[in-house]
């Protein structure tokens, strides 16, 4: 079910116009073959309020694993699906190919191992804090009150958050360790406030990605992740509001860490890939995730 996301720049039917197919696929270990998904930009000359994207439905596409290829079919606008029943293992070799309108787009990826979150804690601290808000930062004014950030002018506002740490624990699996070190393991924690505020986006590290081999492990073989957000309230005196967290842990390769992170970053014009003659990402990947009322 799951691979990436990837874009081609192609000439429509116009030379003079620039388009862009769209690619986005995930593959996942213990699902089927994935979808694949496929859209392409209008030019730059499209006027503004119609849609960024149309459907593709003329595309030629196929998987091939263990030596096999494997055509793909339209299911629905702009989305191509599989007819063969397969499951995908941990480890197996997958390769895209996408021919539309001349142009031809490759790549390659590996499913990773499954894993599956053992722990988790979830400790909020015993009362609200107090501090500035500034943009997506708290600061907090014990730690850095010599800093007089009162006195900038910035925008900076007067504020009160309740962090809440996270931490999280997992199996490294056996296949895993000492076989590929490329491996990377984004985290996410996503809160949600059932009343919304104006500070209710503002969270402190509430996603990472890291390369897993670097992530603490013991001797048992569990690894170790801490993140920390927070909840706004009004003042002092309000108790932790009820809110869900949804928690994800996601395994992948080294190419989904680079094109997640070009993604982000505003000295890409486009995200990092990993596709031969395109641009985007066709990666594997392994997850699990769950969701929790905390209060």
């Amino acid at each position: 079910m799951i691979l990436g996301v990837l874009l081609v720049g192609c000439d429509g039917t116009d030379p003079g116009v620039e388009t862009h197919l769209v690619i986005e696929s995930y593959a996942q270990v213990g699902a089927s073959l994935p979808e694949v998904r496929l859209r392409r930009t209008l030019p730059l000359s499209q006027p503004y309020g119609t849609d960024a994207a149309v459907v593709v439905e003329d595309a030629e596409v196929t998987v091939t694993m263990d030596g096999q290829s494997h055509a793909y079919v339209v299911a629905a606008p702009g989305m191509y699906r599989s007819a063969t029943d397969l499951i995908l293992q941990e480890h197996a070799e997958l390769e895209l190919e996408v021919d539309w309108q001349g142009h031809r787009a490759r790549a390659s990826t590996r499913i990773p191992p499954p894993l599956a979150l053992d722990s988790i804690q979830v400790i909020p601290s015993e009362r609200p804090l107090s501090g500035l808000i500034l943009d997506s930062l708290f600061i907090d004014l014990t730690q850095i009150d010599t800093l007089r950030f009162d006195t900038l002018r910035t925008g900076a506002t007067d504020g009160y958050v309740y962090l809440v740490e996270v931490k999280l624990r997992w199996q490294a699996d056996a296949t895993e360790l000492g076989v590929d070190d490329d491996y990377w393991i984004r985290t996410e924690l996503r809160p949600s406030l059932s009343s919304r505020t104006a500070l209710d986006d503002y969270f402190l590290r509430p996603e990472q990605l890291l390369r897993e081999a670097n992530i603490p492990r013991n001797a048992a073989g569990w690894r170790h992740w801490t993140g920390v957000y927070a909840v706004p309230v009004e003042d002092s005196t309000v108790v932790l509001p009820q809110h869900r967290l949804r928690i994800a842990l996601i395994r992948s390769t080294g190419a989904y860490a680079r094109f997640v992170s070009g993604s982000d970053s505003p000295k890409f014009r486009e995200p990092l890939t990993n596709v031969e003659g395109a641009l985007g990402i066709f990666a594997g990947m392994a997850i699990d995730s769950l969701s929790l009322t905390i209060e």
